[in-house]
């Protein structure tokens, strides 16, 4: 399921890396800078609302799968063929033990 109505649905490892590296930077940003503010206006709820601000900013940009996440597309192996029904079946190889 590569895409979902005509929108791709997948991030490659390095995508995935830096989505959860701009999550915890944002999240972080807003977390201190909440603080900061909430601090000097004297009201923790401030620091809450500031801290939610950039829980919200931080999954839109990293939750969809944007493009910026999917520019190494994974190189496959190419396929092998599969063995033989009869070689598989009794769990023995077609070569013979030595004694």
């Amino acid at each position: 399921m590569d895409t979902f109505m005509g929108f791709a649905v997948h991030m490659d490892f390095e995508g995935q890396k830096l989505a959860e590296r701009l999550f915890q930077i944002i999240v972080v940003a807003f977390g201190a800078v909440g603080w900061l503010w909430g601090y000097y206006v004297q009201d923790f709820h401030m620091t809450v609302l500031t801290l939610g601000a950039g829980f919200i900013l931080a999954c839109l940009v990293t939750l969809p799968p944007w493009p910026i996440y999917r520019r190494y597309p994974l190189k496959w192996a190419p396929a092998q063929d599969a063995p033989s029904a009869a070689s598989t079946s009794d769990g023995t190889s077609s070569k013979k033990k030595k004694k």
